[in-house]
C-alpha cells in the first residue's frame, strides 16, 4: 500500500491538483476525481485505486476539453473525435466523452447537418453540401434528411447571374469557366443547363449535347 503524502492546487487550472505518493509526485490530476476517490493526505491507497484514479480524472479532462472546443466551434461527432484522439486519450476515455457530449446535446450530427445546409445552401449546389457533410463524418439519413426539398435550380441561376455580372455571356471561354465554377459549387447539370438558359447563352446544340 502507498500513501498519500500531499495534494496541492495547480497554478494554471484551479480544477486540477498535483498528487503526490509517498513523498513523490504523482499525477495531475482533476479535483472531482479526488472527491470522488474520498482522497487526502495521510490516505493508503492501492496501485489499482491509483489507476482508476488517473482513468477517472483523465474522462473528467477529456470532457473538460470537448466543452472548451465546442464552445468555440460547432463540431461533428468524428470532428470532436478526430480532436480527442489527436489530445492523446484512448478509446475509452474517447467514446466516454462523446457519448456524454450527445447525451447532453453539445454535439447533434442531424441539427449539424440541417443547420450546415440552411447556411450554406444558397451558394452551394446538393452535391457539394453532400460531400461535405460525408467529409465531416455526418451519416448518410441526416444528410438526406437536411437536404430532403431543397430546390436548388433558382438558386444556381442567381449564382450564376451575379458570376457573369460584367462578363461576355455569349464567349464559349467563359461558358466553359462559368459552368466549372457552378459544378465546382456543387449543382448538377439539370441546375446548371437552367442557370444557363435563364442566361440565354445555351444555343440548341450546346444545350443538346450529350443526349
Amino acid at each position: 500500500m502507498a500513501i498519500i503524502t500531499d495534494i496541492t492546487l495547480q497554478s494554471k487550472n484551479i480544477d486540477r491538483v498535483n498528487l503526490f505518493v509517498d513523498g513523490k509526485f504523482y499525477a495531475g490530476v482533476s479535483r472531482i476525481a479526488v472527491y470522488n476517490h474520498k482522497l487526502a493526505v495521510g490516505t493508503e491507497i492501492d496501485e489499482s485505486t491509483l489507476d482508476k484514479v488517473i482513468f477517472d480524472s483523465d474522462k473528467d479532462k477529456a470532457f473538460d476539453y470537448a466543452l472548451t472546443y465546442i464552445s468555440r466551434y460547432t463540431p461533428t461527432e468524428k470532428i470532436l473525435k478526430n480532436k480527442l484522439y489527436e489530445k492523446g486519450y484512448g478509446k475509452m476515455i474517447v467514446e466516454y466523452t462523446l457519448d456524454k457530449c450527445k447525451k447532453y446535446g453539445y454535439i447533434d450530427d442531424k441539427e449539424y447537418a440541417r443547420s450546415y445546409v440552411s447556411l450554406n445552401s444558397a451558394v452551394k449546389g446538393k452535391n457539394r453540401l453532400r460531400a461535405e457533410l460525408k467529409a465531416k463524418g455526418v451519416a448518410d439519413a441526416y444528410i438526406d434528411k437536411a437536404l430532403e426539398g431543397l430546390k436548388q435550380g433558382a438558386t444556381c441561376s442567381e449564382v450564376a447571374k451575379k458570376h457573369s455580372k460584367n462578363a461576355d455571356v455569349h464567349d464559349p471561354k467563359y461558358r466553359a469557366k462559368l459552368i466549372r465554377f457552378l459544378q465546382y459549387r456543387g449543382y448538377e447539370w439539370e441546375d446548371i443547363s437552367q442557370a444557363l438558359s435563364v442566361l440565354k447563352i445555351v444555343d440548341d446544340g450546346f444545350e443538346g449535347n450529350g443526349e
